[in-house]
């Protein structure tokens, strides 16, 4: 007759017992551990900040609704603002329960927060879409080139959470019991495919503002300074997540660490390229206080007054009329094909010019295309 097996010797004081993952070593334990928590820590972040970014958005929102202007809701922009509002929670803060807290619905929580992904990346694909329709005047090429490369890019993104499957584990001592099986091989094609879209809408929106040679303009500025900065972090961060996510299997454990950031940043960055779209069209409509000022250090424009003031080369003060923006000038929400004239006004004096009545000016016109916002 065998001996029965020892009985497992008795817990040191001081000392806990964890039960072991069937099939798990010590050493892959731990390991799993450490990324748990690190992608329990990284999604807190996250998930914090995209509360925190959407309350502060609270008076905005609010103010659209209270617009009376039913134009403003006839751009898809404007829809697609709404969404992306509140996409960003929708794909973060399932996450969080995903990430952090024993779960019995580790793939229903996994499918909700790739929705919100996907919803993310449509979304603001719309608003950066429409922005460079309408600084291009909806060029054919530019509206069919960009609607396809939203399309794919939303394609390979259903495609990426369609094949997302999750389950849960044995309870574990820290962070969430689900387990995340293998993603295919191809899983860094959506992250390719933003990237792709991204670079594309960036390089049009620059190459459109050089053409045009509307960076001395204090509009062309303000387009730049509020949109084009905000394409190029939502490109640096899609391009970051793309190396990662291509690297080999050696690196699984830092690839969930930098899932939930592209999608933050993609809906923060997309509602501040709407809203600040927004508050231009209000100033030309007259609707802010004061006045957009003009580039030149030498040049005054004050909000009552449709006068620009400057001096010759002989120091002799100058007035020259000029029209201000007018809400005519404002293209409604829903015509994002019109133009606001902007008129480029430099003295042509030289050194032997005196002053003998007008004051002797170029007039540069040139259109500066406004989108829907």
């Amino acid at each position: 007759m065998s001996d029965a097996p020892p009985p497992p010797p008795a817990a040191q004081p001081g000392s806990i017992t964890v039960p072991l993952p069937p099939g798990m070593t010590v050493d892959q334990f731990l390991a799993l551990q450490k990324v748990v928590v690190n992608l329990a820590i990284a999604m807190a972040v996250a998930v914090g900040i995209i509360i925190w970014d959407f309350v502060s958005m609270i008076p905005t929102e609010r103010e659209l609704y209270r617009d009376k202007d039913r134009k403003q809701w006839k751009a898809p922009a404007t829809w697609a603002f709404m969404v992306l509002r509140y996409a960003g929670i929708l794909a973060l803060f399932p996450g969080l329960f995903f990430t952090s807290i024993q779960n019995d619905h580790c793939q229903v929580t996994a499918s909700v927060s790739q929705v919100g992904v996907i919803l993310v990346t449509g979304s603001a694909g719309v608003i950066f879409a429409y922005r460079v329709f309408a600084i291009w005047r909806f060029n054919k090429f530019v509206v069919g080139g960009v609607s396809f490369l939203w399309v794919f890019t939303v394609a390979s993104w259903i495609a990426a959470g369609s094949q997302l499957r999750a389950s849960q584990g044995p309870p574990t001592n820290f962070g969430s019991n689900c387990i995340l099986h293998p993603v295919p091989s191809w899983q860094p094609l959506p992250f390719a495919s933003s990237v792709l879209y991204d670079v594309v809408v960036l390089v049009l929106t620059l190459v459109k503002l050089r053409g045009d040679r509307i960076k001395a303009y204090s509009i062309g500025s303000q387009i730049r300074g509020d949109n084009v900065l905000y394409f190029v972090i939502v490109t640096a961060t899609n391009i970051a997540a793309l190396v990662i996510n291509s690297l080999g299997p050696e690196h699984d454990d830092i690839k969930p660490v930098a899932l939930p950031f592209p999608t933050l940043l993609t809906a923060a960055m997309g509602a501040r390229v709407y809203i600040n779209l927004r508050m231009y069209n209000k100033k030309i409509n007259g609707e802010l206080s004061g006045s957009i000022p003009t580039h030149s250090s030498g040049t005054t424009r004050s909000a009552v007054e449709d006068t620009i003031r400057l001096k010759n080369s002989n120091g002799v003060d100058e007035s020259i009329r000029i029209r201000k923006p007018g809400p005519s000038d404002a293209i409604p929400l829903g015509s994002m094909k019109n133009t606001v004239s902007v008129h480029q006004h430099q003295s042509s004096f030289s050194d032997g010019d005196h002053w003998q009545g007008p004051t002797k000016v170029n007039n540069d016109y040139r259109n500066i295309n406004r989108d829907s916002l």
